[in-house]
């Protein structure tokens, strides 16, 4: 559908704010098209849709069940022994709630890591969302070799889907060997597809692998060609300076998860350092069951103030910076072209409105945005060229989507 934005404060890739119509053909923004539709936006904010570069959507499912316990239990005694139980529809249901809740926050795009890809991609699609779905990959239960070949299908059965592309999840170094996850490797490489892994995310996990394989974590994925420019490694909580440079040499893109790494007591990440040394830094949430919520807003909130705390220097990550590595840095690794509000680019945008409390007084949008941004004030959610949200959700039933969650929840409880 050909559509025309009028009266749009749109927010540009170099951050100015420019008072414009943007037209709208077939999915992308364009020049100039004659319109079928024009809609008056009255002048609120038209940003990029924010990217989510890590996240486990159908994790809504297990939201709140462990608190207050380290990475290795949470996920040895809540986290393994509960997804050893979910069946696909369980994944596309808690998928389906996760999906809504990022869009509902103003995310359009994600980077989903699970098993079950054809329900994750389902779900996502049903609510219009779009999204790399990285099969998770790990051979420690005997089956790896049939999750790595389910993952090479899906990466070919959506890889002109306008929406979803497959991706290549090896967990971790602690869930894959190593023979494994140099596969994983290769099957990403010679799809040309996204890579994406937690790695040294708790404290304990460099000296584990050292003792196992006798090799640091980072030089075994370098020997394997598992960093490139299509490469996201989540957390990096305990990343050293020298292997910063070697990721920004590699042009690979970090995940920056600082609340989850925060309530799992994993550490703080050296984002600092890594932005001086040329890292490509993005934010991700995790999950809801270790974030517990999936807001992008909210990570760069206290991405930034834990930074400043724990250095006790008010100047690193500035709002400006912090702004474009949830939209423009988070594109560099994703096969769509998003983050940007130009001719030529996907049409996935958040409309907010400017006289909410929140965002008050009309002055200083950034240091809003980041710092007292409510998500009460997204009016609208476009992704390519369609509304899928504008106060309530345009393809899928709220209260619907709920009971079946509920119901879901319980029957997984009665299951453990």
């Amino acid at each position: 559908m050909k559509r025309v934005l009028k009266n749009c404060s749109v927010i540009n890739e170099d951050l100015s704010i420019e008072k414009k119509d943007l037209y709208i053909d077939e999915g992308k923004f364009v020049d100039f098209v004659e319109a079928e539709v024009e809609e008056n936006m009255n002048s609120m904010i038209v940003m990029p849709g924010l990217i989510n570069t890590h996240t486990h959507a159908a994790m809504t499912l297990f939201r709140g069940v462990a608190e207050d316990v380290p990475l290795d239990r949470w996920l040895s005694d809540y986290i393994f022994p509960r997804e050893s139980k979910l069946t696909e529809e369980d994944v596309y249901i808690g998928s389906l709630v996760g999906f809504m809740e990022m869009v509902k926050n103003g995310i359009t795009t994600f980077v989903d890591m699970y098993f079950f890809p054809y329900a994750v991609a389902q779900a996502a699609e049903d609510v219009g969302i779009r999204g790399v779905v990285a099969r998770g990959l790990a051979d420690v239960d005997g089956h790896g070799k049939e999750k790595l070949k389910e993952c090479e299908d899906f990466i070919h059965r959506y890889s002109s889907n306008p929406l979803i592309r497959g991706g290549v999840g090896p967990h971790a170094l602690y869930t894959c060997s190593n023979g494994y996850f140099k596969e994983s490797v290769e099957v990403a490489r010679s799809n040309e597809s996204l890579l994406t892994f937690h790695l040294l995310e708790g404290p304990s996990e460099r000296a584990d692998f050292r003792s196992r394989a006798n090799v640091e974590a980072v030089d075994f994925l370098d020997s394997i060609g598992a960093f490139d420019e299509k490469t996201i490694v989540a957390h990096g909580t305990h990343l050293n300076d020298t292997e910063l440079k070697l990721l920004s040499h590699k042009k690979v893109t970090i995940s920056y998860n600082p609340t989850s790494n925060a309530k799992l007591g994993n550490g703080i990440a050296p984002i600092s350092e890594a932005i001086s040394n040329g890292v490509n830094i993005t934010f991700g949430t995790d999950s809801a069951a270790s974030n517990n919520s999936l807001n992008l807003f909210n990570e760069m909130k206290f991405g930034a103030l834990i930074q400043r705390a724990y250095r006790e220097l008010p100047t690193v990550m500035k709002v400006e910076e912090l702004f474009k590595m949830a939209t423009c840095n988070a594109r560099k690794p994703l096969p769509f072209d998003v983050g940007k509000i130009s001719a030529g680019m996907l049409a996935d945008i958040v409309i907010i409105n400017p006289n909410k409390l929140s965002m008050l007084p009309r002055k200083n949008l950034f240091s809003h945005l980041i710092y007292s941004f409510d998500t009460a004030a997204i009016e609208k959610v476009m992704v390519g060229g369609k509304w899928i949200y504008d106060g309530s959700f345009c393809n899928v039933d709220l209260g619907e989507v709920i009971e079946r969650f509920e119901k879901t929840v319980n029957s997984i409880d009665s299951r453990i």
